[in-house]
């Protein structure tokens, strides 16, 4: 039960991705912890992602993975949203943004050309024009793989950013300049062809733990001041099934438990956490309720998720001891929703 409604937006495709929504949605939970779609909160094109302002909660930005740019908007009341400035990344198909812990750039991943772009932010956080361009190199064994594919960066407070690029098997290490902002790559990991490095997420143990699209697995990785070596690597599923995609990797708040999407067989797999965050075990599937279980998203002991082909969010419990999955009600109707954001 929860006391006062939570506000979520909800990034998705519109036309120009072949989806049916007009913009970035806005969702109220209702007493049982399961949303209701609201209605929109901007009409944005394609905001496929979504993050937030460090510095300012108020400020949100989104990709428009179609054409090509980055938008800021300023929240207002019941989560409508006004905008503040947006630009032009320079790169093709932006899907994942990330902002700098002292909100002075949007560091922007570019799956179309593969590369990683830093945009400035001025005082009202709006995004200026393009700071810095890193190119990506390199491709893969998978159909998809034809050459690299920028996809998520994961930021520390000290500078250091990892990158996943998705089609060159590789997760790029960069520190920055403290003086300029500027990134330096000062590494790369690179993991076994076809593997599909996807989105990385920090453990409350320190570890970071990475989900691979293609190879369908977490990996658990360890920083080494300006290094970063593979732990352990683990199926996320005891009985996979060919052809799936993962996506989107969540962590509970208590750290115990890992769930993961995998669309295709659109199911969730839990993972229990054990040895200090340096290893991981599947433990049980379960139907996400929808088809194409894009992202999905923690809240407390409640799993959101945003199930692109069916236009619809399902929400789950989380079992405190065991991590399991219980649907709650019934799929909610959310247009081609791919991304999932506490307002």
């Amino acid at each position: 039960m929860t006391d006062t409604p939570a506000l979520y937006w909800s990034g998705s495709y519109t036309a120009d991705m072949g989806g049916t929504a007009s913009g970035i949605g806005v969702l109220r939970s209702r007493e049982d912890g399961t949303l209701e779609y609201v209605g929109v909160a901007v009409e944005a094109d394609s905001p496929s992602f979504l993050a937030r302002n460090p510095a300012d909660a108020r400020i949100l930005y989104a990709v428009g993975e179609a054409n090509g740019r980055v938008e800021a908007f300023l929240r207002g009341d019941s989560g409508a949203l006004t905008a503040l400035g947006g630009a032009a990344t320079g790169g093709a198909g932006p899907c994942h943004v990330s902002i700098r812990p002292d909100a002075a750039a949007a560091l922007v991943s570019c799956y179309g050309d593969g590369s990683l772009r830093v945009l400035p932010l001025d005082a009202t956080g709006a995004v200026g024009g393009l700071g810095q361009s890193l190119a990506g190199e390199g491709n893969g064994p998978h159909e998809s793989q034809d050459g690299p594919h920028a996809h998520s960066t994961l930021v520390f407070e000290d500078g250091m950013v990892l990158s996943a690029d998705l089609g060159a098997d590789r997760v790029h290490v960069h520190t920055t300049d403290a003086a300029t902002g500027l990134l330096e790559r000062v590494g790369s990991l690179a993991f076994a062809g076809g593997t599909g490095p996807r989105h990385l997420r920090r453990h409350p143990s320190g570890h970071v733990y990475l989900v691979t699209e293609h190879s369908r697995e977490v990996f658990v990785l360890a920083r080494d001041g300006a290094a970063v070596r593979i732990v352990s690597s683990t199926p996320i599923a005891a009985d996979d099934v060919a052809g799936d995609t993962a996506a989107e990797l969540s962590i509970t708040e208590d750290g115990r438990f890992v769930h993961v999407g995998l669309r295709g067989s659109n199911r969730l797999a839990t993972l229990a956490v054990t040895d200090g965050g340096a290893t991981l075990t599947p433990t049980e599937i379960a139907s996400c309720g929808g088809n194409w279980p894009r992202h999905h998203v923690v809240d407390g002991s409640l799993l959101h998720v945003a199930n692109q082909l069916s236009s619809t969010v399902t929400t789950f419990r989380i079992d405190d001891r065991t991590g399991m999955l219980t649907q709650l009600g019934l799929a909610e109707p959310v247009p081609s929703p791919t991304f999932l954001l506490r307002a």
